[in-house]
């Protein structure tokens, strides 16, 4: 199977998005004063966070179920 462009972008908006997370988590504790994390940064990493996972998560639970789908309908 080979993989289209929505494929392509979906993993890599996903992958940027994590990257990105990371970052800011990273600079939150760069940045004065050192050791303490702003509530902002915690907030963009969550939501970056929570994005990647669920591009990965929910479209692989959807591929999953819709295989399933798909094998049931060619035994019967």
């Amino acid at each position: 199977m080979k993989p289209n462009y929505k494929t392509i972008i979906v993993w890599v908006a996903a992958i940027v998005a994590f990257i990105v997370g990371i970052g800011l988590m990273i600079a939150g504790f760069l940045v004065p004063p050192l050791g303490v994390i702003s509530g902002s940064v915690l907030t963009g990493t969550g939501e970056l966070l929570t994005f990647f996972a669920s591009v990965f998560g929910i479209g692989k639970f959807a591929e999953i179920q819709i295989e399933k789908i798909r094998n049931t309908n060619k035994t019967d």
